[in-house]
């Protein structure tokens, strides 16, 4: 981490987790007016719009071959439409609890998708560094809290699939990325997931957009500029310089930012099980993330 290359990296990827934090609590809020179909949709659209503004050579016959582009196509129904389509809906069904626990499988799944895809070796200092900060989650919102039956039985099967699902798409799109730059993939896979979007999403947008509050929208705005379009852009940027396995663990610390996000905007004063949630997750990172030693000679 000396290295202040791996600093800025490493250092995006807590941004990335800070934007993240947000949407469940925010996502609650929007979810009150719009359903879930129609707000992924939104979203998708939205930001969809951002990045062929931005990457309009995207678009252009001569970017990349079409074999890319449905390749490119196969991932963002993965981790771009079904993503958030698997998320929203689950977010909508089961509480914000279950949902940051089921989230926080996502390393563990990419872990799982990179040994079954054959695209990264498996090491131990890996699955003691996941089961560490996975510990920390644990602790965190207490095994008492945790629902995985009743009435959010199905949000938390949901949110489980989401995690699955954008577990295979950091593996399988990390090449696309190194080759085409995150940008261009970004652009060309949230184009396929508002195409996705459209079947389930625009009847449920025309019936509850008459009655959606104007402060809901603002929220839907945030929604589609910070937790959507820069935490795509930076998760496809650190995808060219760092493992899917190291992206992926830096979420273990988005329920310590919420915490601490609501002990700074709600009053809500830190306990000590956050202090020591904390410590493991960190100490969970820090195993991950760590160089491996140079072999000696």
């Amino acid at each position: 981490m000396s290295d202040p290359r791996a600093v800025r990296l490493h250092a995006l990827l807590i941004a990335v987790q800070v934007a993240f934090a947000t949407l469940a609590v925010v996502g609650r809020v929007v979810l009150a007016d719009v359903p879930p179909m129609a707000f992924a949709l939104l979203r998708l659209v939205g930001a969809g719009l951002a990045f062929a503004f931005v990457s309009p050579r995207t678009f252009l016959p001569e970017t990349m071959p079409w074999r890319d582009r449905l390749a490119i196509g196969g991932c963002a129904a993965l981790g771009i439409w079904g993503n958030q389509a698997l998320f929203l809906s689950g977010l909508a069904r089961t509480t914000a609890t279950n949902a940051t626990v089921l989230v926080a499988t996502i390393p563990a799944f990419t872990a799982l998708a990179s040994m079954l895809l054959r695209r990264e070796p498996v090491r131990a200092r890996v699955l003691v560094g996941t089961a560490l900060a996975f510990a920390g989650i644990v602790y965190l919102v207490g095994l008492d809290a945790i629902d995985l039956g009743g009435a959010h039985l199905v949000g938390d099967l949901l949110v489980t699939a989401n995690s699955i699902a954008y577990s295979f798409y950091l593996v399988l799109v990390r090449p696309y990325a190194t080759k085409h730059g995150g940008l261009t993939v970004v652009t060309w896979g949230f184009f396929c997931g508002a195409l996705l979007s459209l079947p389930l999403g625009v009847p449920q947008l025309i019936a509850a957009a008459p009655h959606v509050p104007i402060e809901t929208w603002g929220w839907v705005l945030y929604v589609v500029l910070v937790p959507t379009i820069f935490t795509y852009l930076a998760n496809a940027w650190a995808l060219r310089f760092a493992s899917s396995s190291t992206v992926a663990i830096w979420i273990f610390i988005q329920p310590t930012i919420a915490a601490l996000l609501a002990w700074r905007f709600l009053g809500e004063m830190p306990s000590t099980r956050l202090f020591v949630a904390a410590v493991l997750v960190i100490c969970g990172i820090i195993i991950v993330t760590r160089p491996a030693p140079a072999p000696q000679r």
